[in-house]
């Protein structure tokens, strides 16, 4: 009798066993059109409850496509799907989501202005907003769409937690550059736009991130394009109506200040920056950084707190420096994310950059001086992407420790990069060429524990190919894994999971089939 038991207990767990398998596993067949770009997680207090993937479903006719919102659950089991159709010339340009809602921000050719369309977890269309296209915004758009790829991340929306969709859109008309930020607030239907004042300068803005009631931009403004004196300015909007919180220039203390990245302090109000620093007198352009600087700041706009890490000194104590005040073999920084434990640490998640040679640059210069001319244009350098690395601060943001996690490099040919700035090149890496190989970050609902992911590209005699690498932080210790990702999809995109896991989404385009699965990290 206990034998009898023992076999069904055993092959109850198998069915289980094969049933939980299954339900990690998922495919779309038929599909027309998908950028993978376009889908991503559903977030709630920090646990994935779910994925959404927007895709053409079907051709209706010469005018006409279908297209499908599919919403899939933490198991990547199908929950349900939306389908419209619409005019074949209307582009998925970006997509974000924010707790609650799912923007999609399309360009209608047809029409010649950006639609922004919001829809529930339910699939159903909640509301719209038109932004009408002159000459100043339509070249912007025809260059994000020009350098859009399967793997390009969002340039210009942004979701804010449960209250609405941030969205900057650069203007251009003869030597004026300037900018408009919109914020499409979903609760309460509502919609503000924000003109800068100073428009005669050349102002190019970057989203930082939010508070509970404000979003931040850091502003680099010039008065010529190719000026190499160029100011960090700090714009904080309120979310509630558009008006300006507070903007000053961000050399207000003994220092240049150059923020990369917001971030809510736990248990505050107030919110956190983090970037390089520089001398009053350096050009940016040119000059190294002195090193890492943190900044604590109130929603009025108000220094709370200030911290100044040197390369030579602080991060020297943990971290190999070379004299141009680089992480030695590093490169420069560029800090893609802050995650603080509930014990009150504070952990830096960064990524090395850096200048090289380039074989192309200096072949196109020699061609145009041997011909008689000299495009400025050309660049004699590229930027070569380097390794991970994480720095861990306490309460008092003073640096603790740092390690480097080493992978393969790799490089971009990238216009005018001899005379652009480490902090602006960071921002055209990450948002323009997606140059950086970080993944995401994933904390719990405690704050107990973090993951990071990235990928690389391994070339050895074992495994040729692509992985994905995770630093984990868990009960005070650091562990990695890593998973070969060898793939015969046309694109690949890698997004965070239930704790233990990562959903891996490919597309296969001959076979027109899209595939989603969890795989099990350590």
């Amino acid at each position: 009798m206990k034998s009898h038991l023992s076999l069904l207990l055993l092959i109850s767990l198998l069915i289980l066993q094969q049933s939980i398998v299954a339900q990690s596993k998922m495919s779309i067949d038929n599909i027309k059109s998908v950028y993978v770009r376009n889908s991503g997680p559903i977030v709630a207090n920090e646990e994935i409850k779910g994925y959404f993937v927007f895709y053409q479903s079907d051709k209706i006719d010469k005018h006409t496509n279908e297209y499908t919102l599919q919403i899939l659950d933490e198991n990547v089991n199908k929950v349900k799907n939306f389908k419209f159709t619409d005019s074949k010339n209307i582009i998925l340009v970006e997509s974000s989501y924010n707790g609650s809602d799912i923007m999609f921000m399309f360009y209608d050719k047809d029409q010649k202005q950006v639609d922004y369309r919001t829809y529930g977890l339910d699939g159903k269309q909640k509301s719209s907003y038109q932004q009408p296209l002159d000459k100043k915004s339509k070249a912007y758009i025809e260059q994000v769409l020009a350098r859009n790829t399967e793997e390009t991340q969002n340039k210009s929306l942004y979701g804010i937690e449960d209250k609405g969709f941030v969205t900057y859109i650069p203007l251009r008309e003869g030597r004026q550059y300037t900018y408009e930020v919109h914020f499409y607030q979903t609760d309460k239907k509502k919609h503000w736009t924000y003109t800068p004042e100073d428009v005669e300068r050349v102002a190019s803005p970057q989203y930082l991130g939010y508070s509970d009631s404000i979003v931040v931009f850091e502003v680099l403004k010039r008065n010529k394009v190719m000026s190499n004196k160029m100011e960090s300015w700090l714009l904080g909007l309120y979310l509630h109506n558009g008006k300006k919180a507070f903007e000053f220039e961000t050399d207000k203390e003994k220092y240049n200040f150059y923020p990369m990245n917001v971030t809510s302090v736990r248990n505050n109000t107030g919110f956190m920056l983090m970037g390089p620093y520089y001398d009053k007198d350096d050009r940016v352009v040119k000059d190294k950084s002195l090193g890492l600087g943190v900044w604590v700041m109130n929603n009025q706009g108000k220094l709370i707190n200030s911290k100044y890490n040197s390369w030579n000194g602080d991060i020297s104590k943990h971290l190999k420096i070379d004299a141009r005040g680089r992480v030695d073999e590093l490169g420069y920084i560029f800090f893609h994310k802050i995650m603080q434990t509930e014990d009150g640490k504070i952990f830096a998640i960064g990524e090395g950059y850096k200048k090289v040679a380039s074989a192309l640059g200096i072949g196109l210069t020699v061609l145009n001086a041997a011909a008689g001319g000299y495009n400025g244009h050309n660049s004699t350098t590229k930027m070569k992407i380097t390794d991970m690395v994480m720095l861990q601060f306490d309460n008092k943001f003073d640096v603790v420790n740092a390690q480097i996690f080493d992978k393969n490099s790799n490089s971009i040919e990238m216009l005018g990069a001899d005379f652009t700035s480490a902090p602006l090149l960071a921002f055209m890496i990450k948002y323009v060429y997606n140059g950086f190989d970080y993944a995401f970050s994933q904390t719990d609902k405690g704050h107990t524990m973090f993951t990071v992911g990235y990928t690389d590209y391994v070339r050895s005699k074992e495994y040729k190919g692509l992985t994905f690498n995770s630093i984990s932080y868990y009960n005070n210790n650091i562990t990695t894994d890593k998973i070969n990702l060898k793939t015969s999809s046309s694109s690949m995109r890698i997004m965070p999971a239930k704790t233990g896991s990562i959903m891996i989404l490919e597309y296969f385009k001959k076979d027109k089939r899209l595939d989603m699965r969890l795989e099990k990290v350590n």
